[in-house]
Parts: structure tokens; sequence; C-alpha cells
């Protein structure tokens, strides 16, 4: 049996205003007011994702913390700063428009589809005042860009991943201007999304859990905790607005509490009492809020599904962009720097933390203890259709994009982020460490229980594809 330890990461997205009374929530009867309530909510919580911070369970070796950094304010190389020199050079311009400002042409400058909208209800990120379950705040994304839209808010909220240094945020004013100009947040964004708990003390993105009441505010000691590509369906998407259906055990999306916080004196018996109903098949919102504000009035499944896991392996991409850095400073500071960093016959590594994170990322990656799918999903959006068609594909037209949806998320389980910037721009010392990992556990000579749904011809086709797609991937 192996020895696993939990390590818990939390991501992040900001908020922005109400706007309008709160909806009258229907009266409950006194003897069915308990069993009522166990058909409203959702034993989850409040899966609220917040751009900033890295929720996942990480199941390998014990992890190490880097220390916290001051904000970095140096030049960045992420998409916004490109787009921002685009912008200053006269390149491109943004389109406004009075419903929704500067949104549609930033999405549309940045390749980020608006089928990947989510809608999230919880109060749980800086604009408390402007969320609500009648206002919730919309996010949107692609592979390293994060845009969060509020109703009534004067800026954007945008994070977006360095190749090299991590999430990075900024605002962008909704006020029309000549030349609009993005705002790099440090210090405000950091105290939340760099922290040791939610992101591992690298700057990053969170999913945080939690139970919302009936005006969007999270009921602490209820439910707490963050989300995840282990975290059972059942247990996902609480506090979010949810489109889609995902068989018996549904998710935990589109409910909220009708009590308030301090109405709730015993929340240790209220935790216990309540399980509450998930909702397993919704194809629109009608009813729940009105949907004119927004670019799509949906909040596809699919989408919500792809966040949670991205968001997570961007931070542990961070992470060992950081451990790298200090192993790196350890063996110039070293008596005899002749020391290898890494082992040349083997995958040891001699900075331990460096170890750690390579491990994590790998695990991660492969979709280590992945919960399983107990009913084929469906989103509601042309999400599922688009996502696999941006490659690369191998000969046999197959991609690491593809979608499962009937057991697991994706049909052949190595994540896409394989081809991102950030994971290219790994120190080559530490990118070797984490393919002979993959490697390892591809050659089919990892037992490991959380490794099981990794099939023989999974392996193998895994391996062809990145033989075809991924040059410095070992052969």
């Amino acid at each position: 049996m192996n020895n696993r330890r939990k390590r818990k990461v939390v991501f992040h997205i900001p908020t922005i205003g109400v706007g309008r009374a709160a909806p009258r929530v229907p009266q409950l009867g006194a003897s069915g007011r308990n069993m009522q309530f166990t058909r409203l909510v959702g034993i989850a919580g409040v899966i609220a994702l917040l751009i900033g911070t890295a929720s996942s369970t990480l199941r390998s070796t014990p992890t190490s913390i880097t220390p916290r950094r001051r904000a970095d304010t140096t030049r960045t190389h992420d998409p916004i700063a490109r787009l921002q020199a685009r912008l200053d050079a006269g390149e491109l311009t943004l389109p406004h428009d009075s419903a929704s400002g500067y949104l549609a042409g930033v999405l549309r400058a940045l390749n980020i589809p608006v089928a990947s909208q989510g809608l999230v209800f919880s109060r749980t990120s800086l604009q408390t005042d402007k969320i609500a379950p009648w206002a919730p705040r919309a996010i949107y994304f692609n592979d390293d860009v994060y845009i969060g839209f509020v109703q009534g808010s004067h800026f954007l909220e945008v994070a977006a991943v360095d190749p090299t240094s991590g999430a990075v945020f900024y605002t962008l004013s909704q006020e029309p201007r000549a030349r609009p100009t993005f705002s790099r947040e440090t210090t405000t964004c950091l105290m939340c999304h760099q922290s040791r708990a939610a992101t591992g003390g690298v700057p990053g993105f969170m999913v945080l859990s939690t139970l919302a009441d009936r005006y969007g505010y999270p009921i602490t000691g209820v439910h707490e905790g963050t989300t995840s590509d282990w975290t059972p369906m059942a247990e996902r998407f609480g506090g979010w607005y949810v489109t889609g259906t995902n068989g018996t055990t549904g998710h935990s999306g589109n409910v909220y509490s009708p009590m308030l916080g301090h109405e709730v004196s015993d929340k240790r018996a209220y935790k216990a009492q309540f399980k509450f109903q998930r909702e397993s098949a919704r194809t629109d919102l009608a009813g729940k809020f009105d949907a004119t504000p927004y670019l799509s009035a949906h909040s596809d499944l699919v989408a919500l599904m792809v966040l949670v896991h991205q968001t997570g392996v961007h931070n542990l991409i961070t992470a060992v962009h950081e451990a790298a850095k200090e192993a790196l400073l350890e063996r110039s500071l070293s008596v005899d720097s002749t020391l290898p960093m890494i082992a040349t016959d083997s995958t040891v590594i001699t900075n331990v933390h460096l170890r750690g994170a390579v491990e994590r990322l790998a695990r991660s990656m492969l979709f280590a203890g992945e919960a399983k799918l107990d009913a084929p999903i469906t989103g509601t959006t042309s999400f599922a259709a688009d996502f696999p068609k941006q490659g690369p594909h191998d000969a046999q037209g197959r991609s690491l994009r593809e979608f499962d949806l009937t057991r697991r998320l994706f049909k052949y389980p190595l994540s896409f982020l394989i081809y991102s910037e950030s994971f290219n721009a790994i120190p080559a010392f530490a990118k070797r460490a984490v393919y002979r990992r993959m490697k390892v556990v591809l050659d089919g000579k990892d037992d490991d229980l959380d490794f099981q749904q990794l099939r023989e011809s999974d392996r193998t086709a895994i391996l062809a594809i990145l033989r075809a797609t991924k040059p410095d991937f070992p052969q």
C-alpha cells in the first residue's frame, strides 16, 4: 500500500455587485422545512472558482512550501502584456459597447470562446457587493487567460499565466477610452492568490468550496473545502449555475441554502442533518436570474470541468518553476558545484522541493486518482465540440483534447497543458524529470492504484500522440 497525504490547493476570481433587491424565498411548512431543505442544496456546498489560486487534492509525496514572495512587478510576457503591446502600437483596437463594455472585444482579441462562460453566484471574491444568485459573475477562459465580468462593475477582472512567473493579475477599466490600458494588480490580488493553503505559495488560481445562503454569502463552518479532478461529481459546483446533464448522482450547482449564516446555530448538526439535493439535468437557467446582460445564457458543465482541471495544473507548473529556481540557487551556493541536479540514471532529484513538485505535477497531468463518472455527461453549448479542434493531432487525428465524457473527462488522460507556454518554459533539467516520471507510468511500470484508469490501450495511444506532437518528449 502506498502512503499518501492529501494536499489542498485552492483557486480564485474576483466579483462585482448586486444592484437590485433580493428575490423572495418561498417559505416552508413547519413540519416539512428540514426535509424540504434536504431537496434544495447539494452536499458539495459552493465550489466558487476564483481566478488566482490552485485547487486540487494532491495525493503523492509530502509537500514543501515555497516561501511567500513579495509582489512581483517585473515586466511580464503573458498574453495580456502582449495584447497591451499591440494596443499601444496601434495594431489593434478594442470595440466597446454600453452593455458589456470591452468584454466581447477582449474575448475576441484573446481567442477566448463565449461558450467557456461559467456563472458563479457565491460571494467568494473581491467584489462581494455586486455578486448574488440574481447577479452572478461570469468567467471566460482559454488555456492561459481568465476574464471575469460582473454586472455594474467599472472594470473587467483579468488573470493570465506568465510562462515563468505563474498567475499575473490585471484590471481593465470599462470606461470607453481611445487606448484601453490593462492595469497590473499585485498585492491586493496576491493576498488571496499567493497563499500557502490556497496555491502552495505560488501566484495561482483556486476553486473554493463552501455553502452559500440565499444572498450568496458563504455559510462558514458548514461546508468548506476545494474541488479538483479527484472531487466526486456530486460534490462539485456548489455556488455555480450549471447547464448540462450528468447521470444519477448529479452535482451541487444551481441551489443555495434558504437559511442565512447567523440563523444556523449548530453548524455541525446542520451539516449532518441535511443532505442536499443534487441536480442532474438542466438545459437552461430560466427563472434563476435575468441572463440579458451576459454574452450567453449558459454555464456549460463540460467547460466548468475543464476549468477545474487546468487551474490546478497551472499552479503545479508554476510550483515546478519556483522549485527549479530554488534548486539552481542551491547548486550555485554549494561548495561542490559539480554535483548533478538530477541523477543521470534515474528520476531522483537532489533537491527535495523540486522532487516533490515534479511528482505532484506529473500525477496531476496524468489524472492520477481522477473521480470516475457514473454516467455520460453533456454540456449545452458548442464547447465540447470546439475544444478538441484546437489540437494538435497525430496522423490518426487523435488529440489530448478529445473528450470521453462517459467514464472520465478526457479520452486520453494526459493534460493538454503539456503544450502550454508555461510547461514548455520549465527549465530543461526539471522538464526532463517530469517526462521521466510520466514515462514510467505510461510504460506501465507504476502499479499505484491511482493510475488504474490508464489501460494499456490508453498508455499506448498517449505515447503515440506525444511522439507525434511533442518533439522533446523522450522517444
